[in-house]
């Protein structure tokens, strides 16, 4: 049986240039695409609360889970002032409000969230270009599509 992967060239990621607050939002807000200024996505999930539930009659710990924790998500690449992606990253790190993350992969699968800017940052070496890091902070549930219908 052959591997199975999926390639990243072809992954496209795209946030909102205006605030929403559901997904999929209703009706269709604008996008600035990423892709041409990200290198690197990183997705790292949080983890639920633990809740005690021992009782007097437990024989060891017992526990339940609580809500998820949506986690974060990184963009690393270009700073590149007056692209699109930029400065729609800019602007919702000023006005704090909640945009729209959407990773399509090469297969048309795609990672959603909602999420705030909650850090931007450059880097600028000698005998390279600038290079940047978004990261965003996720909130409510994330949504994973996959059109092929595979679970």
């Amino acid at each position: 049986m052959p591997s199975q992967v999926l390639l990243v060239q072809g992954t496209s990621i795209k946030i909102s240039t205006t605030e929403v607050t559901a997904i999929p939002p209703n009706p269709t807000p604008s996008y600035a695409t990423l892709d041409c200024i990200g290198r690197e996505i990183t997705y790292q999930s949080g983890s639920a609360t633990e809740i005690d539930v021992t009782t007097l009659c437990s024989t060891a710990k017992e526990f339940r889970l609580g809500l998820v924790d949506p986690g974060t998500l990184s963009v690393t690449g270009h700073w590149k002032q007056g692209h699109a992606a930029h400065t729609a990253i800019r602007t919702a790190a000023v006005d704090k409000l909640s945009r729209l993350i959407q990773v399509t992969f090469s297969d048309y699968s795609t990672f959603s969230a909602l999420a705030f800017v909650q850090q931007r940052s450059f880097s600028a070496a000698v005998d390279g270009v600038v290079t940047a890091t978004y990261n965003f902070r996720l909130t409510g549930v994330t949504v994973e599509d996959d059109p092929s219908g595979n679970p």
